[in-house]
């Protein structure tokens, strides 16, 4: 009898389960991962603008640039150190570094501030894609504080929908955000469509089934 219950209780405890899981108001109806667009904004000591640190913009470029990227270097009229002529110097210098990262649409500009005194300081901003969770998607309870809790009540709508998290974590996992677009000029999903032929055991290149594949026999007289 009471195997019969413990039976029984389990059964009750993974309907209710899968009836709060098919919950259109608990399972994430916001889609997947987006891409959003954002800026890059950082500025720099000119003198510390080494070939390591060009480097590492031009990777982060490479990785969410999406157009031009802006250097502006300062310089200050009335400063016998901070002068234009190495602004104008330090300029070609990093537009040449970038370039030999990679980055070749490169904006460079002086920017003259007074009173700035003797250091040079380097702007560089860019637009950028980044990929993150569906708008509206939010963490699930007790993922970054474990004294949160899942709401017991099913008839409300959570902060949270099921696979929202999934979805947060992929995002970040994305090294290049423009990748979640396509590429130019292989729009089509013709590639797709062969894949699910061939998961689907269908031909290659056609809907036609793929042949049977059949071993050789051998006679029982031989």
């Amino acid at each position: 009898m009471q195997k019969i219950i413990l039976a029984l209780s389990s059964v009750l405890l993974l309907s209710g389960c899968t009836s709060l899981v098919e919950s259109d108001t608990w399972v994430n109806q916001a889609g997947r991962a987006q891409v959003s667009e954002d800026q890059f904004t950082d500025t720099f000591d000119t003198a510390k603008l080494d070939a390591s640190m060009i480097r590492a913009i031009g990777n982060y470029y490479e990785r969410f640039g999406n157009g031009t990227m802006n250097v502006v270097v300062s310089y200050d009229p009335k400063s016998n150190i901070n002068t234009r002529v190495k602004a104008e110097r330090a300029l070609k210098s990093i537009q040449s570094g970038l370039a030999q990262n990679g980055v070749r649409d490169v904006k460079g500009d002086l920017s003259a501030m007074n009173g700035s005194g003797d250091v040079s300081t380097t702007l560089v901003s860019f637009p950028a894609l980044v990929a993150s969770a569906p708008q509206g998607c939010g963490m699930m309870p007790g993922y970054t504080d474990p004294s949160q809790d899942i709401p017991n009540d099913t008839n409300i709508k959570p902060p949270y929908g099921y696979g929202c998290t999934v979805e947060a974590l992929l995002a970040k996992q994305v090294a290049r955000p423009s990748d979640l677009m396509g590429k130019q000029g292989f729009e089509t999903n013709g590639d797709g469509r062969r894949a699910e032929r061939v998961i689907s055991g269908r031909g290659y290149y056609s809907d036609a089934a793929s042949k049977k594949l059949e071993g050789e026999s051998v006679s029982e007289g031989q």
